[in-house]
Parts: C-alpha cells; sequence; structure tokens
C-alpha cells in the first residue's frame, strides 16, 4: 500500500511538471493575441510592411498581414467581452485613395501592381475604436498620416498630368473624414517637402531629433539623423491639437509625432526610417525609373532629371540609425498598448 501511494505521489509530481511546462505553452497557442498587424495598402509585397514584419521579428513580436475585409470586420479586432485582439497596427505608405469602398469620382486605374481595396465606415470606425481602447497606430508616409488628419494640402502630382500644375496646391479633407466624416488628429498634413517636389522624389534628408522624446532616448540617436523622405507632408496641429514632436523637418516643421487619441495613441511618420540600405536605393530608383513616376504624370526629361538628383543624395550616416528609430517607434507602441 505504501509503495503504491508513493508510485501514485512520484506518478503525480510528473504529470504536474508536464502539465506546467506544456500547458499554458498550449493554452497561449489557443488564445494568443496577434502582436502587430500590417496592413498591406494593396500592395502584396508594400516595402513598408515588408520591413516592419523584420523589425517586428528582431523585437521577437508576431505578426499578420491583412486587407480591407479584416479592417471591416469588429470581431477581428475585439473579443465578445470587448477586449483588443493584438496591440499595433500598422498602416503604410501607398495609394488611399484606392483602399476605400467609396472612391472619390477622379480616380481611374490603379498603378501597375495595386489592387484596389474596400475599407467601408465600420473599418475606419473599428481602427478608431481600436485606438481608443489603449491600441497603439503606426502611419507612415503622406498616405498614412493623411488618413488620420481632419485635413490634407497637396501639390502634385496633377490629376490631369499636365506638367504646368505640379506646383498647385491642392487642400482636401483627410481620408476618414472625406468618406466617413471621423478624423483622429485635428489638423493639416502638408506635403511633399519642397526639397522632394515634385513627387515622387525620395531623398534622404537631416532630420533634427528631439532629445526630449522616449522614443529618440530609447534608440539613443544623435542630434540629426538622414532619414529617406519620399511625398511626406509636414505635421501641423490646429490650436489645442496634442503632437509629441520626435523630428523636425529642415524646415522646423513636424516630421513625426505621437498623436494621443483616447487611451491610445497614434504614431505619424511622414519620412519612412524603416528603409534603409539597399532597400531605399532600390526603391526610390523604382519609383523615378519605374512605371510610377510615368503613372504619375513624369515626362522623361523629368525622370532623367530627377534621377540625377537621387543619385547624387547617397546615405550619409548610413541604415544603423535609421532602423534604430524605426525599431524603437514599434517597441514604443507595443509596450504602451500593453499597458
Amino acid at each position: 500500500m505504501r509503495q503504491y501511494a508513493k508510485s501514485l505521489l512520484i506518478f503525480f509530481v510528473i504529470s504536474s511538471q508536464m502539465f506546467s511546462c506544456s500547458g499554458p505553452a498550449l493554452q497561449k497557442s489557443i488564445t494568443s493575441e496577434r502582436d502587430v498587424i500590417l496592413y498591406k495598402g494593396g500592395l502584396q509585397n508594400h516595402p513598408d510592411i515588408g520591413s516592419y514584419e523584420e523589425i517586428a521579428s528582431e523585437l521577437s513580436l508576431n505578426t499578420k498581414v491583412v486587407d480591407g475585409d479584416f479592417i471591416n470586420k469588429t470581431e477581428e479586432f475585439f473579443d465578445i467581452n470587448g477586449l483588443r485582439k493584438f496591440k499595433v497596427l500598422i498602416i503604410p505608405g501607398g495609394d488611399p485613395q484606392y483602399w476605400f469602398e467609396n472612391k472619390p469620382p477622379f480616380v481611374g486605374t490603379p498603378s501597375k501592381g495595386l489592387t484596389p481595396d474596400r475599407i467601408n465606415c465600420q473599418g475606419v470606425k473599428n481602427i478608431l475604436d481600436f485606438i481608443k481602447s489603449g491600441g497603439s497606430v503606426i502611419a507612415l508616409c503622406h498616405c498614412g498620416t493623411g488618413i488620420f488628419s481632419s485635413r490634407i494640402s497637396w501639390s502634385g502630382p496633377p490629376r490631369d498630368k499636365e506638367p504646368d500644375k505640379w506646383n498647385i496646391k491642392r487642400h482636401y479633407p483627410g481620408h476618414f473624414n472625406q468618406y466617413c466624416g471621423l478624423f483622429a488628429f485635428a489638423g493639416v498634413i502638408d506635403g511633399p517637402q519642397e526639397s522632394n517636389k515634385p513627387y515622387p522624389r525620395g531623398l534622404f534628408l537631416p532630420l533634427k531629433m528631439n532629445s526630449e522624446n522616449e522614443i529618440v532616448r530609447e534608440a539613443k540617436l544623435p542630434p540629426v539623423i538622414y532619414i529617406m523622405v519620399t511625398g511626406a507632408g509636414s505635421i501641423i496641429p490646429d490650436e489645442g491639437q496634442s503632437l509629441d514632436v520626435l523630428a523636425w523637418f529642415p524646415n522646423g516643421t513636424a516630421a513625426i509625432g505621437i498623436v494621443p487619441f483616447g487611451l491610445g495613441r497614434i504614431i505619424l511618420s511622414g519620412p519612412h526610417p524603416n528603409w534603409t540600405g539597399q532597400r531605399a536605393e532600390k526603391l526610390r530608383e523604382g519609383m523615378i525609373c519605374g512605371d510610377y513616376a510615368r503613372w504619375c504624370g513624369f515626362t522623361w526629361k523629368m525622370i532623367r532629371d530627377n534621377w540625377k538628383i537621387i543619385q547624387s543624395n547617397p546615405d550619409p550616416d548610413g541604415p544603423e540609425p535609421d532602423w534604430a528609430l524605426a525599431k524603437a517607434m514599434l517597441s514604443y507602441a507595443y509596450k504602451k498598448a500593453s499597458k
């Protein structure tokens, strides 16, 4: 009897140890939420998405790439108890006029490789409710930043493709505001930068870092770093709109900043710190020398002239500080959404 009891005790201890090791891991695989959701913005292999997948992997965060159908489903954002299913949403650059179910009348055939999406107003509400509940968003380029703003100012490319109209400034609502009457940032995204006209011209610009910002401190950045800028607009808040600036453009306007919204936050990043090294060079060569520039209305002379400018603009400080900033942005977004 004593031997039986001893055997039973040993079995119980071994079983307990087995369940203590495998039980929680099994449960995690069933109920774990995604760390980072990446909206592909109509391009299956968008460079913002691919680079941030790499950054997430370096931070040991899991990811999922989604389209508008995912964005439109509330159950993808929240469980039956209203709890968030993931921490961070990343919105890339691109052509957001093709992202939404209701498209403006001037939208024609998309550029090569772009698949029009169909985000509707429920999807817009899901994104904003996700942020209000404490989620984080990283929004990139003039496209990602512009969808959250109340207004956008933009010069070029001309919708009628007439070269003499490239510098006409156009004003219109931010994309969430235009289609659904909603926005998260009261202010204007004003672009592109003077040095980057006509768009698409990708240049490494010297951005002044805000040494008092938490993300800048975490990345241990120098006072100025050179970051890839394409169509990035200046982030100009209305009076009373909070904006925690990370970096300023050479003209003194905000280039990257954090916008509080409800319990969450949006990192608006006009520049692409996640475009570094060979990736950056291939991307800006493709933007100017490929189909995209012609689709935007560039003449062959404009393509040749802009290519000369790009070739004379290397990255003076290399990829390391840019990547460190992009990585710190995601780390910050994840940690804040985890609280």
